[in-house]
């Protein structure tokens, strides 16, 4: 059930609603461990004031999340520098947010399991390479999976557990982030929100980032400094092909015919990667990053 008013559908369990003239976009939860968790990440982000999040409305349904309409905010993209540069730095406002709030005590958050979710990761793509090289060939499927076993063998070596854990949004794709009509930047969808460092969820963003900035890491390194500052565990994950395998893997989610639009773009993209992978890895040892 969703509360009453005008719906307009958006997605399966998202819906625009029009209730006394005003919009709000109304999300309905499937666990109520998740939503009671998203709502006590907005409460407590908003008892301090945290200014890049959209605000709830009270509501007494518990699966149901409703907040006001963002009238004309967009995703960001991260192929423009404003972006990039506002979304990297609410990104960290919000990890900073743990000088005040002790986010690692709080039961409703689990840790980020960075280690199992790769390795899981690409037992999956193992299992639909046959399917991919129809797509790209062995040839690049062999080379998605040298560079995802040797990055992951490098980054387990790296890990290491720390006491300084913040909040993670944990899924910070172009569209979890918006800019308002005003120019400000709020994280929406906290539905994987989780704790662990900082410096993780930063080189996740990076991820995010190099495709559309054609890997070029000194280049970043140099419009954004203070990614200069990452802790060495977290400068190996940028070896690892995060988006690579996450976009495979997705693509066969899909319906035959979503599937089919979606490979037209997802080849090139791979093919792209690829002739960036072997100068990336070379750019992340040089400047030991």
């Amino acid at each position: 059930m969703v509360p009453d008013g005008k719906l307009e559908k958006i997605k399966d369990n998202v819906w625009k609603m029009e209730k006394e003239g005003k919009h709000f976009s109304v999300k309905r939860y499937y666990s109520i461990s998740t939503a009671l968790k998203v709502h006590r990440i907005h409460d407590t982000l908003h008892s301090i004031d945290f200014p890049h999040i959209v605000p709830v409305m009270s509501e007494e349904r518990q699966l149901a999340f409703i907040q006001p309409w963002v009238d004309g905010a967009k995703a960001v993209n991260f192929k423009k520098r404003a972006d990039r540069t506002d979304s990297l730095s609410a990104l960290q406002t919000l990890h900073e947010t743990a000088s005040h709030i002790d986010w690692h005590a709080s039961t409703y958050l689990h840790p980020y399991p960075l280690i199992a979710k790769w390795e899981d990761r690409i037992r999956r793509f193992r299992e639909i390479s046959g399917a991919c090289e129809a797509y790209i060939g062995k040839g690049h499927v062999d080379e998605i999976l040298y560079y995802a076993l040797n990055a992951f063998s490098i980054v387990k070596r790296n890990d290491a557990d720390t006491t300084e854990d913040t909040l993670l949004h944990g899924d910070i794709v172009h569209h979890n982030i918006l800019r308002d009509q005003d120019g400000i930047i709020r994280f929406i969808d906290f539905d994987l929100a989780c704790t662990g460092p900082a410096d993780t969820e930063i080189a996740l963003w990076i991820h995010r980032v190099l495709p559309h900035i054609d890997y070029d890491i000194d280049f970043l390194l140099d419009e954004q400094p203070s990614l200069r500052e990452l802790d060495h565990a977290s400068k190996t994950l940028l070896l690892f092909p995060n988006e690579l395998l996450r976009e495979w893997l997705h693509l066969f989610t899909l319906s035959p015919s979503g599937r089919e639009r979606q490979v037209k773009q997802l080849i090139p993209f791979t093919k792209s990667a690829l002739s960036h992978w072997p100068k990336l890895w070379y750019d992340v040892g040089r400047n030991n990053i």
